[in-house]
């Protein structure tokens, strides 16, 4: 009994299948070795599974079937949620095979991993942005691909969270009085997320920034910008309105 849990747990601490014979494998040719990967990675064996591939690219470098096992590590990677390896794999795939027809895969997998880690609107959005660099990516290079109308969908729903945050910030530097960092935040939606559900509150965040630091002019002229835009909104009502009340206490 004690001799099964001692193997039982040096099998565990190793990751490797005991029916997997990585001495043997340097006789074997690179099918069979794709083989024995793609047998273990079907039997949701991924750890074992991306130590074959591994091996098949170590044993047998200029063969066709590296791409494949690089892209099936990756694969294997990303279902353990192991995302740091995954992201790695699919890399070094896009890097060294950029011509190869599963490239759109790899791109679209590399922003997948990226907006599966969106974190909430007031946190760094680091990883927000690398995704939708990625999904853009996809969409420019391969825009007829089977993964660009997702791509593009979940691009959109970046780009909403990114201007969101931007929002989120200048109100931070609006409470705080900072109105000239607060106009740059606002200044960087209207250059790339002025489609965005954003648009029309950071047009009316600038009219109050410029209201508040007496530029006037600058305020009319982003509140007809938003009119304009905007006339049904809200955001437009409450920038009108503002104006109005301080020209009338305008001497």
């Amino acid at each position: 009994m004690k001799r099964v849990i001692l193997s039982t747990i040096l099998l565990f601490l190793t990751g490797c299948s005991k029916d997997i014979d990585f001495k043997a494998m340097e006789q074997k040719s690179a099918e069979e070795i794709f083989e024995i990967g793609k047998k273990e990675m079907d039997a949701k064996h991924y750890s074992d599974a991306v130590k074959v591939f591994e091996e098949l690219e170590k044993l047998h470098p200029y063969s066709k079937l590296v791409a494949e096992a690089q892209l099936n590590s990756g694969d294997c990677s990303y279902k353990a949620k192991k995302v740091d390896e995954a992201t790695s794999a699919y890399e070094i795939f896009v890097k060294t095979h950029p011509l190869h027809q599963k490239a759109p895969y790899a791109i679209y997998m590399l922003g997948l991993i990226n907006y599966e880690k969106m974190p909430l609107i007031e946190r760094d959005q680091e990883v927000t942005i690398t995704s939708l660099s990625y999904f853009q990516e996809l969409c420019n290079r391969y825009p007829d691909s089977e993964y660009s109308k997702d791509a593009e969908k979940k691009a959109e729903e970046l780009r909403q969270q990114i201007a969101g945050k931007e929002v989120y910030v200048a109100r931070y530097y609006q409470e705080h009085r900072n109105y000239a960092a607060a106009i740059g935040r606002l200044n960087i939606i209207e250059d790339l997320y002025a489609d965005t559900i954003h648009g029309p509150e950071s047009l009316h965040r600038l009219v109050e920034c410029y209201i508040a630091m007496g530029f006037l002019d600058e305020a009319k002229r982003t509140n007809e910008m938003l009119q304009l835009r905007h006339p049904n909104s809200n955001w437009a009502k409450y920038a009108k309105t503002l104006l109005e009340n301080r020209q009338k206490t305008t001497p």
